[in-house]
């Protein structure tokens, strides 16, 4: 315990008998924190509790406390404040003209480099020697370039006022460091680049105009998408793999914004990629752009984001890309169409008549804009499964499939709206089945106002022994219905072929193989 020291001429602060020197990257907790330990101090509460040290403001960066501190400590006030965090408020903080989120730094492990820790600690008694450096608190920076290996994170602390306390978690764990593994790592140009700013301030190119926050979380994140595809998840990787992505990302925004737009470009030509919807083909980059959490400073980085959509996919007026409501125009999106072969091009008339085709200015019957492979291959098993090759019983499953009215007049109906209903799809889905001869659909009787277009109860049967709707499967297991068809789309699901607009209706054998597989 430090007490009874005698007061420096012309301050509050006795006169301390043992100082340390600021490091030029050390912020002002740091050198607290080792002036407490350097004189004989448990802790460094109850050092500046003994000193009469104003130890809060310090932490939330507070000019006047780090003036003082620098007087205590003999060392120059104006490179400390250079390296020292001010709190802002609402989950911000500043660094310089630096601007960043909290969600920055790693607020409640310490993390060192253990052979910085070696080489300048020969005992736990001598903690006081070795200053933290300002770039070990930020999360994208994960390596010691110095020693070419993984930082590591102190056993995590019940309180965080003894998180904070950096020479005295040194002092109680230096054991621990020792017997850790030294992870070897490849010093990273992303990384260095975070570190340079951090110290020595920002450029003048795009990426350095970004916030810090911004740039340094943008480029982990592209780098995940450009290594792991538009399926990747936004959680789950290890720390060496996020070095990766960092490395990639940094790779293309360094080059600022065209260098962005080409690498968009670029997804839609990669092997299997969905090019038609900005969402799916951009996967966790646009899942995070569009995050509620992220404030105004990430604006740049999305209206770059939102002009390649809007001038390379067709979106509908008035949708939301980024915040921005789309005006509507055609684009020239790059996919290319879906061309008709084989049993799609004999059946090119019928595409039309379901509402899959259409016939341009020449007169060639071309699929619509939202037909893919996969859809056409759908239509193509749903003919031959109910119009050829079956078997008695499955005749017998499908003859509700252009039943006549005639024959179906003695049957039990439903209206379009309860059919709807038990289906779990819209009456406009309803209808569309009903025209295409999926659902026997007859002339209203007495029950029902004239003109009225009844669903027989039996075709509604038999439909559901071979359908599913997502609407169903949804209520069926309770879960959204936007994950559940994500996931079915993501394990190539088949839907049956219909127009873009109308409900999700799949394979019922397709459901339970899916099922069965997730199990």
């Amino acid at each position: 315990m430090v007490k009874s020291l005698p007061a420096t001429p012309g301050t509050n602060f006795p006169q301390l008998p043992l100082t340390v020197s600021h490091a030029g990257c050390e912020p002002a907790s740091s050198l607290l924190s080792r002036l407490a330990a350097r004189n004989g101090a448990i802790s460094m509460q109850r050092f500046c509790g003994d000193i009469a040290f104003p130890i809060d403001p310090l932490f939330r960066g507070e000019k006047v406390a780090i003036e003082q501190l620098a007087q205590l400590a003999g060392c120059d006030v104006g490179a400390l404040e250079r390296v020292s965090i001010r709190h802002l408020g609402k989950g911000h903080v500043r660094l310089r003209e630096e601007f960043a989120s909290l969600q920055s730094f790693q607020r409640r492990r310490i993390r060192v480099c253990p052979e910085c820790i070696r080489s300048e600690m020969p005992s736990a008694a001598e903690s006081w020697r070795v200053s933290r450096r300002l770039q070990w608190k930020f999360s994208s920076i994960r390596s010691c370039p110095e020693h070419g290996c993984m930082l590591m994170s102190l056993p995590a602390e019940k309180f965080h006022k003894d998180a904070r306390d950096f020479a005295a978690q040194l002092r109680k764990h230096h054991g621990w460091i020792l017997d850790q593994p030294v992870l070897q790592a490849t010093p990273s140009p992303f990384e260095a680049y975070l570190t340079n700013r951090i110290l020595s301030g920002r450029g003048d190119r795009w990426i350095d105009r970004l916030e810090l926050n911004v740039a340094s979380r943008a480029c982990e994140v592209l780098g995940l998408r450009i290594a792991k595809g538009p399926d990747a998840a936004l959680a789950g990787h290890s720390e060496r793999d996020w070095m990766t992505y960092g490395a990639l990302g940094y790779d293309i925004l360094k080059d600022g914004p065209v260098a962005l737009t080409d690498c968009l470009a670029a997804m839609a030509h990669e092997d299997g990629a969905d090019g038609r919807f900005f969402g799916r083909l951009f996967g966790p980059w646009m899942a995070w752009l569009k995050s509620r959490s992220l404030g105004d400073e990430f604006e740049p980085l999305r209206d770059v984001v939102r002009r390649h959509v809007f001038d390379n996919f067709s979106v509908r007026k008035g949708v939301l890309v980024l915040g921005v409501p789309s005006e509507g125009m055609a684009s020239s999106n790059p996919q290319k169409s879906v061309s008709l072969k084989g049993f799609a091009k004999r059946n090119a008339e019928d595409l039309i008549c379901r509402g899959l085709a259409t016939r341009d200015a020449s007169g060639d019957i071309v699929p619509m804009s939202f037909v893919t492979q996969g859809m056409l291959d759908a239509y193509e098993r749903e003919k031959k499964f109910f119009q050829a090759g079956q078997s008695s019983h499955e005749k017998a499953k499908a003859s509700a499939y252009g039943v006549d009215n005639a024959r179906a007049s003695g049957q039990s109906r439903l209206s379009i709206g309860d059919a709807a209903g038990q289906l779990r799809v819209t009456a406009k889905t309803v209808g569309y089945l009903i025209q295409h001869g999926m659902l026997c659909g007859v002339d209203a009787s007495e029950q029902y106002r004239q003109g009225a277009t009844v669903v027989t109860i039996d075709s509604l049967a038999r439909f559901q022994e071979s359908f599913i709707s997502l609407g169903e499967f949804a209520e069926l297991v309770q879960r959204p219905q936007g994950a559940l068809s994500m996931k079915f789309r993501n394990a190539n699901v088949a839907l049956l072929a219909m127009p873009h607009d109308l409900s999700r209706i799949y394979w019922r054998e397709d459901v339970d193989a899916y099922l069965t597989t997730e199990k």
